[in-house]
């Protein structure tokens, strides 16, 4: 009974990704429950230490804590509180890296729903299969194979996060109007959502 009602668990949470998956088209995807953990709303990346990242219109919008809207665009322009902000080329390229990387995670977090909705599939013919035929120790196996790519592509997430962050630690130490955003993505965020996906 434990074990059906695991099965009945991961066909929930399967479920949940693929009806995610089916709004690919105005980015409402969660990729993670809230809570602690990196979620991916309307565009909206929460969850972090102190601030959240909105991703819309090719820019990347910064809310920090007790701090003014930074925005970032694709050629690595910066502005503050509306104010457009001098940089010199590296700095540009920080910018742009910052950008490029936190687009990808929504990229990657569209991926990752579409992922759960292939695993809602072939995790549901799995169990009314095995179900069906008496081999029911056959599902677990079958659930933890297709549940491979769904993790490889969640940990994509983790890494484009890992790469903002970089970029973050970088421009807090050569940019002194990007120093109230130093704190926005913290290491605990990268270490969570890496140890949560493997989890």
């Amino acid at each position: 009974m434990h074990r059906l009602s695991s099965y009945v668990a991961v066909l929930a949470l399967c479920s949940f990704l693929a009806a995610c998956g089916d709004h690919s088209d105005d980015h409402n995807i969660t990729v993670v429950n809230s809570g602690g953990h990196i979620s991916v709303v309307n565009s909206n990346i929460t969850g972090l230490s102190h601030g959240r990242l909105h991703l819309g219109n090719g820019d990347v919008t910064i809310r920090a804590d007790g701090a003014p809207d930074a925005v970032i665009n694709a050629d690595g322009n910066l502005q503050v509180d509306q104010h457009p902000i001098a940089i010199n080329d590296a700095q540009r390229a920080l910018l742009k890296s910052y950008h490029d990387n936190a687009m990808l995670i929504l990229t990657d977090g569209l991926a990752t729903g579409k992922a759960g909705a292939a695993l809602g599939e072939g995790a549901a013919k799995s169990v009314l299969t095995h179900l069906a035929d008496g081999n029911p120790d056959k599902i677990q196996q079958d659930i933890d194979a297709k549940t491979k790519p769904l993790i490889a592509a969640a940990l994509k997430i983790c890494t484009d996060l890992g790469e903002v962050k970089n970029s973050q630690d970088q421009l807090a130490a050569s940019l002194p109007a990007f120093k109230p955003y130093a704190d926005v993505v913290s290491s605990d965020d990268v270490e969570g959502c890496r140890k949560n996906k493997n989890d």
